[in-house]
């Protein structure tokens, strides 16, 4: 596990940035800068509502989000989160989270910077981690065709990688999942997921993902998933 001597915390022009600085030694504010950091093709980004772009730094290859408010309050303040605490901004909880999963050998992409740019009781936040790269997600692959019943069993023994180490991912959805294209499987999107003690909420959790897979049959022509799918899943799930 990499020692925490290399996660740093700089304030800048009235912003908090959080940042391994193995991976990136002097960030900057236009590191956050989503029009500056313009994306050079177009690729899934399995983040929900949150803005992301692609870019390169030296030989790094990155994604930017910038965190977005969902329901209703969206119209009023799209990206504004109430709070004053940098250590418990979003951007920060998803940060710390990333880095404990990877100490944990859990497959989810590093964590580089997080930044919370602080007004009067709210902040806006943004989180940059490396890229992915050769991938697909779930949705996109079962829009192009079936998988293997064994890419369904490693979907679920990648889950339970997770939720044997308690981490409860608060939205398990066919874009939250990865698929390399050697068949190595990744969770991403971990806004408001935390480490959550017990046994009853993971078999919800897995419900969640089900649900999401039958919208998206339900609104998907041709798309790819049957309950012998669920199945294999299941199988690997249970080991």
């Amino acid at each position: 596990m990499v020692s925490d001597s290399r996660y740093k915390i700089m304030k800048m022009d009235g912003s908090t940035i959080l940042y391994d600085a193995g991976l990136v030694p002097a960030p900057t504010q236009d590191l956050f800068d989503c029009k500056r950091q313009e994306s050079d093709q177009q690729k899934p980004s399995g983040i929900g509502r949150a803005e992301v772009v692609y870019f390169s730094l030296g030989n790094k290859k990155l994604v930017l989000k910038h965190y977005f408010r969902g329901g209703l309050v969206a119209a009023l303040v799209k990206d504004c989160y109430l709070g004053c605490s940098v250590e418990k901004s979003r951007a920060f909880r998803e940060w710390r989270l990333l880095k404990k999963m990877r100490g944990l050998g859990l497959p989810v992409p590093d964590a580089v910077a997080a930044r919370v740019e602080t007004k009067v009781f709210c902040y806006r936040a943004d989180l940059i981690t490396e890229e992915i790269e050769n991938i697909k997600t779930l949705s996109d692959a079962l829009t192009s065709g079936a998988l293997s019943f064994d890419i369904w069993k490693k979907i679920g023994v990648c889950i339970k990688s997770f939720h044997q180490h308690d981490v409860y991912h608060a939205d398990l959805n066919a874009r939250n999942i990865l698929i390399e294209e050697i068949g190595r499987v990744y969770l991403i999107d971990f806004d408001n997921s935390y480490v959550r003690i017990g046994e009853g909420w993971k078999m919800t959790n897995l419900a969640r993902l089900k649900r999401s897979l039958l919208k998206f049959k339900g609104n998907t022509t041709g798309f790819n998933f049957e309950e012998s799918d669920w199945s294999a899943l299941l199988k690997g799930y249970g080991g």
